[in-house]
């Protein structure tokens, strides 16, 4: 059976037969989404779209998608030449990339560095100072002396002023520096590089990892109009008419003029538009969650929370007396014990229709002799319907994407672990996608390191469009 969500049931493994196992399916089944949920999550998503890119202040503050304005006004388009450099910060590692461009095609060298503790928790001068040191460090080893465009990849939370200038809101990750919220990521590097002198680049572009993606996509096809992360977290950028971006303020060429625009839709839900979709389990995640009452999107189905949902769901059939008779293991009972990785790897068992990944996951969490042959179906089965869920509710927000769009042919370029290691969620994806966006041809492509050669992709176009004017 399928219904007009895409969503192939028979895809999910069989259950053994039994009342027992009537009732595991009942209460599993229940966190998939109806034609009708998926509709009303579609429409609550292009609401909080539209509202994010009003004119009105007032209305853009109740939207919790940011709708930010990247300032790219055009992707890759083939004639980009030269070398440009590339700064790519997100964690305690970073790299410096050097992207050089020859008739078109693109090849990198990197290097990554770490930042210490005290820098990651003293003033935000040190972080700066030493990034600084570290492009400088780059430039000589790589022995560049002429003047180098540079990309910045800077993924935290940030309002876009110009293309080359993003001020911090807030610092997240293991980033705990007293100071910086408020200011220009761009200005603080640029002050860095001058204090230390001889560095010769100039910062033509601040952008985070959706957009690089985005424009990493559109180096492997120019058809490419969204980015989007699917690993730890999620997020999606896309490119969007001017017309549409009623809170644009610079001018208009023409009606199909575009910018990229960074959603922000992890945070999709944080107003309390999406708690109606949410399970038991969704709301015990994100109580346990590092950061209560926010990220509601991506909370549903992005890799730091897909495994504790299966675990959730697994201790509530346990709790009922449905599976485990005899207990859980006390490795079992921590939370967030059960990742993202052995939903992927049960997942691939379910392809082949064998469970030597999950007895594998069983012995690495103590419950190997305490687990049935039929609690090991269930296990898998409870992956395969989280699995689906997840894919259901991605593929509802690209289709939204796709609509909005309107073109026959777009390609969706996604970065991030939970989208490259789960062996089925490509084709479960394109399953929903396709019938929930029947007039567009998509195609899904990984399109690996976008937050850093997309950085240096993105100082290219900022510099042919320099030439431009």
């Amino acid at each position: 059976m399928s219904d007009s969500t895409g969503t192939n049931f028979q895809s999910l493994p069989q259950l053994p037969t039994g009342e027992n196992m009537e009732k595991v399916k009942s209460m599993v089944d229940s966190m998939l989404l109806d034609d009708a949920a998926v509709q009303k999550m579609m429409s609550v998503l292009e609401s909080e779209m539209k509202k994010g890119m009003s004119k009105d202040e007032s209305i853009r503050k109740t939207s919790s998608c940011q709708m930010e304005n990247t300032y790219v006004t055009q992707l890759l388009d083939g004639t980009e030449e030269g070398d440009y450099l590339a700064l790519d910060l997100g964690g305690t590692n970073f790299r410096v990339l050097l992207v050089k461009f020859r008739q078109g095609k693109a090849e990198s060298i990197s290097r990554n560095y770490n930042l210490t503790k005290e820098q990651l928790h003293g003033p935000c001068e040190g972080v700066f100072d030493h990034l600084a040191r570290s492009i400088g460090k780059f430039l000589q080893e790589e022995n560049i002396t002429n003047r180098l465009p540079l990309g910045f990849t800077f993924s935290f939370p940030m309002t876009q002023n110009a293309l080359n200038c993003g001020v911090l809101v807030t610092w997240t990750k293991s980033f705990k520096c007293p100071d910086g919220v408020g200011q220009d990521a761009v200005k603080m590097l640029e002050d860095a590089i001058a204090k230390i002198g001889g560095i010769n680049v100039d910062i033509v572009a601040v952008l985070n990892d959706t957009t690089g993606t985005l424009a990493a996509g559109s180096y492997l096809d120019h058809q490419c109009e969204i980015g989007m992360i699917l690993g730890t977290g999620s997020n999606a950028a896309y490119m969007e008419y001017l017309t549409h971006m009623e809170k644009w303020e610079g001018p208009i060429d023409s009606p199909k003029q575009q910018v990229a625009i960074d959603i922000e839709w992890g945070a999709f839900g944080d107003n309390g538009s999406l708690d109606w979709l949410k399970t038991d389990y969704d709301i015990e995640v994100d109580l346990h969650s590092n950061h209560v009452h926010s990220f509601t999107f991506e909370k549903l189905f992005s890799g730091m929370y897909i495994g504790e949902i299966v675990r959730l769901c697994l201790l509530h059939l346990q709790k009922d007396g449905l599976i485990f008779k005899g207990g859980v293991s006390d490795k079992f009972s921590n939370r967030w014990i059960f990742t993202a990785s052995h939903v992927s790897v049960i997942e691939e068992d379910n392809l082949k229709g064998t469970s030597e990944k999950l007895d594998g996951v069983l012995k690495e969490l103590d419950m190997q002799n305490m687990v049935s042959e039929s609690d090991k179906d269930v296990i898998k089965y409870t992956c395969a319907v989280v699995s689906l869920r997840a894919a259901q509710i991605i593929g509802a927000a690209t289709a939204v994407l796709l609509n909005h769009i309107s073109k026959p042919e777009v390609t969706v370029a996604i970065d991030g672990s939970l989208y490259k290691y789960h062996p089925k969620l490509h084709d479960l994806l394109m399953g929903v996608i396709s019938k929930l966006s029947p007039s567009t041809k998509c195609k899904l492509i990984l399109a690996e390191d976008g937050s850093g050669r997309g950085a240096g992709f993105v100082a290219a176009v900022a510099t042919r469009l320099q030439k431009q004017h």
